[in-house]
């Protein structure tokens, strides 16, 4: 479950590929002769992009700002769990907590309701992060829900078949021990 969910993550942030600019290739013409240096124009220097009619690239990349949530607010980037005397309560990834006591490698926080301990590692305060793994794991329960669904009327079906073989068994030996049995008349002596 924690492969799916990092790999989906990875896959949702990883930046894409850029694709190469298409070079035109060179024209040549052996039909014409190049007129001498002297005789050709010289362009007034522009840089290429303004010749082609393109706009300006930018210099350097905008970085996009990183939006974060207010100080000892995070989110959970992994599924935790909280056993109780009841059973256990799940949190799922992206549920937002309170910071209660930060430690080294396990911090303490809350939920509101809940207090429990989890890995510092697993905790983010990026809004951005954390939605993407919120989305990330809703998306995988949802096609978890879906396959389970399909898995049970598959099952459905399979057990009304079943019952519908048996009672057409059952029905064919009542009709067959209803009708008289033809016994061997006895055969002629010669």
């Amino acid at each position: 479950m924690v492969v799916i969910v990092g790999y989906v993550a990875w896959r949702w942030l990883a930046p894409a590929p850029k694709q190469p600019t298409p070079v035109a290739p060179a024209q040549t013409s052996t039909a014409t002769k190049p007129k001498p240096a002297a005789a050709r124009p010289i362009p007034p220097k522009q840089p290429a992009a303004e010749r082609a009619g393109a706009k300006p690239t930018p210099v350097r990349p905008v970085a996009q700002e990183r939006r974060l949530a207010p100080e000892g607010t995070f989110f959970l980037l992994q599924r935790a769990s909280l056993p109780i005397d009841s059973g256990v309560i799940g949190f799922a990834p992206g549920t937002k907590v309170t910071m209660v006591e930060q430690g080294d490698s396990a911090s303490t926080v809350t939920d509101g309701q809940y207090q429990f301990t989890v890995q510092s590692s697993q905790l983010t305060n990026d809004l951005d992060l954390a939605a993407s793994v919120a989305k990330a794991d809703y998306t995988t329960q949802a096609q978890i829900t879906e396959l389970t669904a399909k898995w049970a009327q598959e099952y459905s079906q399979q057990q009304r078949d079943a019952f519908i073989a048996s009672e057409k068994e059952k029905a064919q030996k009542k009709t067959g021990q209803k009708t008289p049995r033809r016994t061997a008349s006895p055969t002629p002596k010669r």
